[in-house]
């Protein structure tokens, strides 16, 4: 029989996030602290804008290179702050497919990622699925990353 999954996906595991999950589906009543599900409504001007936005017709697919004019205050914003000429950039829906464009683009095998400690699941795996090598930083038990620590996690293979 024909493979149909890549053998890439042989290099994820399940998250630990998830295996909590699946324990704390056989409690009754666990409280869940993970992930940051707003425990509040959207606030009354934000849905008051979304409806008229709606209703004024502004419900359709945006631009697939990003929104021109937010796109130019981005790069009005590099500019001004790192005095970058002509910056490049590029919009997605959500960080977890920007980063796996970014990856993609910049990510050679065997080419280190300095990734501080904690992160979010996804980071590790689409490393380790390009060929890449996760080299952690703790942050631990402050959350702080000195930059001493990220400097003695440098190699010649550092990519990012």
């Amino acid at each position: 029989m024909e493979r149909i999954i890549a053998d890439r996906t042989s290099k994820i595991d399940a998250s630990g996030i998830r295996k909590v999950f699946a324990l704390a589906s056989s409690l009754k009543d666990p409280i869940n602290f993970s992930i940051g599900q707003p425990d509040f409504d959207v606030p009354e001007p934000l849905k008051e804008e979304a409806i008229k936005a709606i209703k004024a017709g502004q419900n359709k697919y945006s631009q697939t290179a990003g929104d021109a004019i937010l796109k130019k205050r981005i790069s009005e914003q590099i500019k001004n702050e790192f005095g970058w000429s002509e910056p490049a950039i590029l919009m997605t829906s959500g960080v977890s497919g920007g980063l796996l464009l970014a990856f993609l683009a910049l990510l050679n095998p065997d080419d280190e990622v300095i990734i501080p400690d904690p992160y979010f699941v996804i980071y590790k795996h689409v490393i380790n699925m390009l060929g890449g090598r996760c080299v952690f930083v703790d942050s631990y038990p402050n959350f702080e990353l000195p930059i001493e620590n990220i400097a003695d996690a440098i190699t010649n293979k550092t990519k990012m």
